[in-house]
């Protein structure tokens, strides 16, 4: 037991000091559709190519930053602009007879589309400042946390079966 922990932290030591050397995974690069959808999205890409290259050099990595910070840029002023007309459809009653939006049914539509562009303002604008504030040694050292449970569980697979 003490030889699988040593074992184990010698691979976590390893994890952190070589993790500018690692190559993306092989469970990365294999994704779903989802998955490559919420990439998309989320970082501007289908695949975590770039953004794993961008943790290898500062110059990528703030290329990477930008590139994102400008996407939550876009999504914070469309999010604001949906807010707003949703507020005035919201909180005005309709000036026409033939277009009433006051309705149990487009006023609920409504209201979900103001709710809607909330969340999208207070999510995009969490990650822009977290990616703001954020630097390169910051994410490899999250990036290895979160590889450690995986092979930690993969060791404990392979002491198990010997």
């Amino acid at each position: 037991m003490a030889s699988l922990c040593s074992t184990q932290l010698r691979v976590i030591v390893g994890l952190i000091e070589h993790a500018e050397e690692q190559p993306l995974p092989e469970a990365l690069r294999r994704t779903s559709f989802f998955t490559r959808v919420l990439c998309f999205l989320a970082l501007g890409r289908p695949d975590l190519e770039d953004h794993w290259k961008s943790l290898q050099s500062e110059q990528a990595f703030e290329t990477v930053r930008t590139r994102l910070s400008s996407i939550l840029a876009s999504n914070i002023t469309t999010a604001g602009i949906l807010f707003t007309i949703s507020s005035v459809f919201v909180t005005t009653g309709s000036p026409v007879p033939y277009f009433d939006y006051t309705s149990p049914a487009p006023h609920c539509l409504l209201f979900m589309s103001l709710m809607l562009a909330v969340i999208a303002l207070l999510t995009s604008s969490s990650s822009i400042i977290r990616w703001v504030h954020t630097d390169r040694h910051w994410t490899q050292e999250v990036r290895v946390i979160v590889a450690i449970p995986t092979v930690l569980a993969d060791l404990n697979m392979v002491s198990n079966s010997s």
